[in-house]
């Protein structure tokens, strides 16, 4: 059910089926490598999350493309807002999507930079007292090493679409212990198996995506999980190896795995009828 493709009587019978569920993909709009969009993070997210909602019906609200991108002014495509308007525009939009019914919101996010500014967001949430919830969900990134560990422990029928040849390209990147990141071969994939038509295979070498290890001092002690310096070691927007090999029949099988784990959230979110009496309890202690 996508939220702009309802007509306004529809939205009684979206609440029903959904169970009061409203799944927002958030992104961002920024350089990825040469070989892949500006878009790709709100791309998948959103891709993703309708197959998603395809297994496990819930409404879908239109893409939130403007996420955290703090340090990518330097490349063009890139879109940047202030901290403070970020907040402002998920907090209002929140309260939208509770006020025509939707009363448990799920943050579906592809955008690694993201991940502090929405668990901000959700624990700002708690300050206010709200007849609706909001929660976050990654998507994970489907690397060669998590698809190889599917096999180990689902068996080798897990990954259908793949040919022999696709496995062992898989082993070939692991055994050589190549580097996933950003714009790198699990990101490559999604967009191979969801926007083919906007992946660019034949400029994966165009930017060296290793680490400069300019800050490896830092990381070494821990001072760079926050992101601050990231594009200190990767200048170019871009984290990995080039994604050799990688094509369409990966890209279809990470989507499929990465749909298949976002429905399951999905249903328990739908399944849950606990979280709102929580939150009426929390209401209640102000």
């Amino acid at each position: 059910m996508i939220w702009e493709y309802l007509r306004e009587e529809e939205f009684e019978e979206a609440i029903r089926i959904s169970k009061s569920v409203c799944a927002m993909p958030v992104g961002c709009l920024e350089m990825h490598g040469q070989h892949l969009p500006v878009g790709t993070d709100i791309l998948k997210a959103s891709y993703i999350l309708k197959k998603a909602a395809e297994i496990e019906p819930v409404c879908v609200f239109p893409d939130y493309k403007f996420g955290n991108i703090p340090g990518h002014t330097t490349h063009k495509g890139g879109v940047r807002l202030s901290p403070e308007l970020e907040m402002q525009l998920m907090k209002e939009l929140c309260a939208e999507i509770a006020r025509n019914g939707f009363k448990k919101i799920l943050l579906v996010n592809s955008h690694g930079g993201n991940k502090a500014f929405l668990t901000y967001f959700i624990r700002s949430t708690q300050y206010e007292k709200k007849d609706y919830v909001v929660l976050s969900y990654n998507i994970k990134l489907t690397t060669p090493y998590m698809l190889l560990d599917l096999i180990g422990k689902y068996g080798r029928e897990y990954l259908f679409e793949l040919t022999d040849e696709d496995i062992e390209i898989l082993r070939d990147f692991v055994e050589k212990k190549k580097e996933c990141g950003h714009a790198c071969f699990g990101e490559t994939a999604l967009m191979l198996g969801s926007y083919l038509e906007l992946v660019r295979m034949d400029r994966i070498y165009a930017l060296d995506g290793l680490s400069t290890n300019k800050i490896k001092h830092l990381d070494e002690v821990g001072l760079t999980e926050s992101t601050r310096f990231w594009g200190v070691n990767y200048p170019n927007a871009y984290h990995g190896h080039p994604p050799e090999g990688c094509n369409k029949r990966i890209g279809d099988c990470c989507i499929r795995i990465a749909s298949e784990q976002l429905a399951r959230v999905l249903r328990v979110m739908k399944e849950d009828d606990q979280m709102l009496k929580w939150n009426d309890e929390w209401n209640n202690k102000w």
